[in-house]
């Protein structure tokens, strides 16, 4: 790396991020350690080059500076989803998202079953003596809240979908999702989307789970076998869509009308990583 990076479009990071302090932090660190690692081959120092949170941060600026109904429905058109999102936009990055009780219930009951590694059991059983929950909150990376929709955007750079949780080892990153969007779209009455955003290259040679469960679950009656604690009739009335966008045609929809001084940096950043 010949020159010296920088963290872009500052102004957007606290309103935001949720833990927006320690987000400054996490990021500003990535871009003092790439600048200072230079050419160094070294893994940790290097973290800016692929760090998928920075690179969703620098995705979405565009709609961060102006929550815009059209880009929201430019998103969906190219998810090639019909319905119009409507009303007004909310968005948030990096949320946690508690897992809904009725799973944790469920989870309680079953986790001794499905365990088939004894020191799992074991750690179980401690966890429910002293009451703990067995599932801790899901991050989504971005969500879009409308007058209509809640809409779930995973984004994924090199990395594939987690493939378990600490105690349920068949609890896929995808159907989580999927699951704590049907708890919100339940309690405000919308419907959830789940779009993952990923390099063409990667979904398209199929070198990724998420190629696998993305397929899967256009059937609702295959979401139901990874969420086995819900009803069929739940997940066919709240769930509109899961599909797979590709990351290069999201950065161009959302950054074709954008104007900001950073945004040629930003369009740098996006070419050193073969995404434009």
């Amino acid at each position: 790396m010949g020159w010296l990076v920088k963290l872009l479009f500052k102004e957007l990071v606290k309103e935001y991020f949720h833990n927006r302090d320690a987000r400054v932090q996490k990021l500003q660190k990535w871009i003092n350690d790439a600048n200072e690692a230079k050419d160094k081959l070294e893994k940790r120092a290097n973290q800016y080059y692929k760090a998928e949170e920075l690179i969703t941060f620098y995705t979405f600026a565009p709609l961060l500076q102006k929550n815009d109904l059209k880009l929201v429905n430019d998103i969906l058109k190219l998810a090639q989803i019909n319905e119009q999102a409507i009303g007004n936009v909310v968005l948030s990055l990096e949320k946690p998202i508690f897992s809904p009780k009725g799973y944790l219930s469920w989870l309680r009951e079953e986790v001794l079953k499905i365990n088939a590694v004894s020191y799992m059991r074991e750690q179980a059983i401690i966890h429910l003596e002293l009451n703990k929950t067995l599932e801790t909150a899901t991050h989504v990376d971005v969500e879009i809240k409308t007058d209509n929709l809640v809409i779930f955007v995973e984004m994924k750079f090199t990395s594939d979908i987690s493939i378990n949780t600490t105690f349920n080892p068949y609890r896929n990153q995808l159907a989580r999702l999927i699951d704590v969007g049907i708890e919100i779209a339940k309690e405000e009455k919308k419907k959830i989307i789940v779009l993952l955003a990923s390099p063409s290259e990667f979904f398209q040679n199929k070198s990724r789970f998420y190629y696998y469960k993305i397929q899967d679950y256009s059937n609702f009656s295959e979401i139901k076998k990874d969420i086995v604690w819900r009803k069929q009739e739940e997940i066919e009335k709240y769930v509109m869509a899961v599909k797979w966008i590709p990351l290069e045609e999201l950065i161009k929809t959302l950054y074709r009308d954008f104007n900001h001084d950073d945004k040629e940096e930003a369009m740098a950043f996006f070419k050193e990583r073969n995404l434009i």
